[in-house]
């Protein structure tokens, strides 16, 4: 019987019964050591009978084997992890070791674990309750994390305790928490007369609860010791854990000896009878005092050794001296099986006193082993305590450099940061440029913008005389973080650097790399680079470069993104998406999708942008890439402004501006702007889009970033015009035109020509606006072809050519709702109004009525994707992705796939 915890349990009893109807649950509980977290979910599992019940526990001393946590899940249904589609199942079998293979992404493993829940929850509704979640081995505790987030419409119920103050990736996930306090006075008392056999006095009660607040494993433990309590003042608290504690070490105090040194042994064990058996009797120690401690309801001896509380074994061994603990662990190592080498390892480590080679080898061998199950956390662990066991200081900072690798890979940034510190300089060039490349790499995705620049530079001009290759690709790192912070002097650095290198590049990948970089860098300092980047893009377009290697995907997108070119370029786009994704390189996805959004904002794939964006926004807040956070912000507010979606385009502007100026997102605040402004626009407010355009113009000036993909002339051009602002106007489309022509690239030209057609008279402005017409045939961007359409013909009905007007505006209205640009749909039907034609309006589209989430299912199911591969490309389960076609068939009205199909194509 549970006692005091009525509301805690009328919350998971409802929980439990909306998984049996297909609602997910998911509930972590959060409490202080005591607090009755375990025992609320020993009276859960007793109650729902009806449901598959999964119990995973973390253990201490599991804590750094990789994977323990999700091997407790899975279970003896291994099987089914080879029945889920590929990749899920190779990540999810090599994490587990049901299959040899290196490297898969830990995200995989953590869309493995969704598959492998949803698919046990088919045949009857799944609750998976874990305890001491704290204590899972970091890998497990992500996996778990990925697939919690993720459950919406599966027959799953998943429960978590955590002790409070512990670090666990289930806390900081976002999902909903559960605080479990003391108990109440009345219910204190229940517990003491019931669990104690006698009889409390209320004063008794109130003291203990004042002292423990309501603690109930304090309250018990105190209530066996009243003359304790009695010691402290009336109104003095205790500290709950150094009290229980405390208790427990009393308890160990009135064992024997033998008992006590047994008790050791178990502690700093994995609770393998057999193994602290063979210990006690190589340090001469009589098991048999195990039994005592037992007694003494320390310990439980069943199949394994339990401690009564994860602090029963902290206090045991927090109490033995040094020398006793490294006794034990030496006689543990050698009583290990040699089937686990692992663990034997682990104990050698905590057996030495000082610098052991040989121990350090050993615990290479074990990261190895874990690296090849992507148990980075692990592998992390064990290269740390070999390189603080190496003899000479070199091989400790390739060790230490090695770990900080695999921390960052484990999701895990500041220890990787810490890592690298402790790591010190590095000794040969290949790991000045390791730590140069994770060093910076970090700081773009978490930290400072300038200091990633600086970090990048500093080890590529430290390697550049040996190592010209990896010179290289830190520079073009470079590169793209400067592009972020709109940094032109150290641009034209870079670019000077790697054209210097060029002709002692060796290595494909490094070339390709370096004149995409250098390209990239021209362009944005007006130099002119758009030929190097067109012959790395066809180069890349005609063979296998970077295409196996996810880290580098973005590079398949940022040379299409810089030309805006049509044509078979912009495939690679969709490739690099399609790519990572079926290689579940979740942490890449996060920072690509937002490049590819970019290309599909700037064609007619905004639905599809919607999308991207969103989901790289889920991302990147779901693995604290703040950076790539912004940028997707940021690029989802100008998506919005065009959309004419107002409140949701402020709201991203606002968040993506005040992360951009805290990490010095030059780019992104860019962006922003631009968006405000364009908003601003579309709804006929040129006083306040120039207020926002001339902030984009300053930015752009202070920092002389000359892209015209970002340039706001054509913006400013529209609203100066609307002011009456003439002269100004033309000053300022001439500018852009001159910047325009410098750069040579259709799409910068033909919003050029745009620009001046708007501030000529009569031909001249017709000879603009064709020219802009005619150069927007060579590039995908529909949107600004519109509003040449737009521009044009309101120019023309204001000259009283009304008949050519009517042409060019109902091609500029259709262009817009069928992109779904509401406000400049309403204003092309304004001036068509004007001429004196009735507007024929489509009316909003049903697709707009869908969630990002929505129409990322609608396009995968249209294009013949089944709900598992649907399920799969957007790590979801196929339970979730059936409740969101159920709601996309509602909202557009049509009741099969081939309906869905039609309806999509129609629109």
């Amino acid at each position: 019987m549970l006692i005091g915890r009525a509301p805690e349990q009328r919350t998971l009893e409802a929980l439990a019964a909306g998984a049996r109807v297909g609602r997910s649950g998911v509930l972590v509980v959060v409490g202080e050591a005591g607090c009755g977290k375990t025992a609320l979910l020993d009276h859960l599992a007793a109650t729902i009978h009806d449901m598959d019940v999964c119990r995973v526990v973390g253990t201490e001393a599991e804590r750094d084997l990789g994977f323990g946590g999700l091997s407790q899940l899975v279970g003896v249904q291994t099987g089914a992890v080879e029945e889920l589609p590929e990749p899920q199942a190779r990540a999810l079998a090599v994490a587990l070791n049901l299959r040899t293979g290196t490297d898969v992404d830990r995200m995989a493993v953590g869309a493995g674990t969704l598959g492998l829940l949803s698919r046990r929850a088919e045949s009857q509704p799944l609750a998976v309750l874990l305890d001491d979640a704290h204590l899972l081995d970091h890998s497990s505790a992500q996996a778990i994390t990925f697939a919690a987030r993720r459950l919406l419409a599966d027959p799953i119920l998943l429960v978590a305790a955590v002790r409070a103050g512990e670090d666990s990736p289930l806390l900081s996930a976002g999902l909903p928490v559960l605080e479990l306090g003391g108990l109440g006075t009345a219910a204190a008392g229940e517990l003491l007369s019931e669990r104690s056999g006698r009889r409390f006095t209320a004063g008794q009660i109130e003291r203990l609860v004042r002292a423990t607040r309501g603690n109930p494993l304090a309250l018990l433990e105190l209530g066996d010791d009243l003359e304790a309590l009695d010691s402290l003042g009336p109104d003095d608290p205790v500290a709950v854990r150094s009290a229980l504690a405390r208790s427990f070490l009393s308890r160990t105090g009135k064992l024997t000896a033998a008992a006590r040194s047994a008790l050791v042994v178990a502690a700093c064990s994995s609770g393998d009878p057999l193994v602290v058996h063979g210990a006690c009797r190589a340090l001469g120690i009589d098991h048999e005092g195990l039994a005592e401690a037992a007694d003494a309801r320390l310990i439980a001896v069943t199949g394994t050794i339990e401690f009564r509380h994860p602090l029963v074994r902290a206090a045991v061994v927090g109490a033995a001296a040094p020398e006793e603990l490294r006794a034990v662990h030496a006689a543990l190592a050698e009583a290990t099986a040699a089937d686990d080498p692992d663990g034997r390892t682990w104990h050698l480590a905590a057996a030495a006193s000082g610098p052991d080679d040989e121990v350090a080898a050993a615990l290479d061998r074990v990261a190895v082993r874990a690296r090849e199950r992507s148990a980075y956390d692990v592998a992390s662990s064990a290269l740390e305590r070999a390189g603080w066991l190496a003899s000479s200081p070199g091989a400790r900072g390739a060790r230490l450099l090695e770990a900080a690798e695999c921390g960052w890979i484990s999701g895990q940034g500041q220890r990787a940061l810490t890592l690298l510190e402790q790591a010190g300089e590095p000794g040969s060039p290949d790991l000045v440029a390791r730590a140069g490349h994770l060093h910076g790499t970090i700081a773009v995705r978490t930290g400072s913008i300038p200091e990633a620049i600086k970090v990048f530079s500093s080890a590529a001009q430290h390697v550049q005389a040996s190592h010209p290759d990896a010179a290289a690709e830190l520079w073009a790192d470079a590169v793209t973080a400067a592009l972020t912070a709109a940094d032109t002097r150290f641009l034209r650095v870079a670019a000077t650097a790697l054209t210097e290198l060029e002709p002692r590049l060796t290595d494909a990948r490094s070339r390709i790399l370096g004149a995409l970089a250098t390209g990239m860098a021209l362009t944005l300092t007006g130099g002119g680079g758009a030929d190097r980047i067109r012959a790395s893009v066809h180069h890349l377009a005609t063979s296998d470069t970077l295409r196996a290697d996810p880290m580098r995907a973005q590079w398949l997108v940022l040379g299409p993104l810089f030309l805006r070119e049509e044509g078979r370029y912009r495939a690679l786009v969709q490739e690099a998406s399609t790519e990572t994704r079926a290689a579940a390189a979740i942490g890449e996805l996060a920072h690509l999708l937002w490049l590819v959004a970019l290309d599909d904002a700037a064609s007619d794939g905004w639905s599809r942008a919607d999308s991207e964006f969103q989901e790289s926004v889920a991302l990147a807040r779901e693995l604290g890439h703040t950076t790539d956070l912004a940028l997707a912000l940021a690029g989802l507010a100008s998506l919005d402004a065009r959309m004419g979606r107002g409140p949701a385009c402020r709201e991203h502007a606002v968040e993506a501006i005040g992360l951009c100026a805290e990490k010095d997102i030059v780019i992104g605040r860019v962006w922003a702007r631009l968006a405000l402004g364009e908003l601003e626009l579309g709804a006929g407010r040129a006083e306040e889009a120039l207020v926002e355009l001339d902030q984009v113009d300053a930015i752009l000036s202070e920092s002389g970033l000359q892209d015209m993909d970002i340039h706001p002339g054509p913006a400013r051009v529209e609203a100066l015009m609307r002011l009456g602002r003439v002269d100004e106007a033309t000053r300022v489309g001439q500018e852009l035109h001159r910047l325009s022509t410098a750069k040579g690239q259709a799409w910068a030209l033909a919003r050029a020509e745009r620009a001046l057609g708007m501030v000529a008279e009569g031909e001249a402005a017709d000879e603009h606006f064709a020219m802009a017409a005619q150069l927007h045939d060579g590039t995908p961007d529909q949107f600004e072809a519109a509003l040449t359409a737009l521009a044009h013909g309101a120019s023309l009905r204001r000259r009283r050519r009304r008949r050519d007007a009517r042409v060019l505006l109902r091609a500029a209205l259709e262009g817009f709702e069928q992109l779904g640009a509401a406000q400049r749909a309403e204003q092309a039907a304004v001036e068509l109004t004007a001429t004196g034609e009735t507007a024929q309006r489509r009316g909003a589209s049903k697709l707009t009525t869908l969630t990002a989430q929505e129409r990322q299912i609608a396009e995968l199911l249209s294009e013949g994707q089944t709900t598992r591969a649907a399920a799969t490309a957007l790590f979801l389960s196929p339970k979730t992705v059936e409740y969101h076609l159920r709601h996309v068939y509602t909202k557009l009205g049509v009741r099969s796939r081939a309906e869905l199909t039609e309806a999509l194509a129609e629109h």
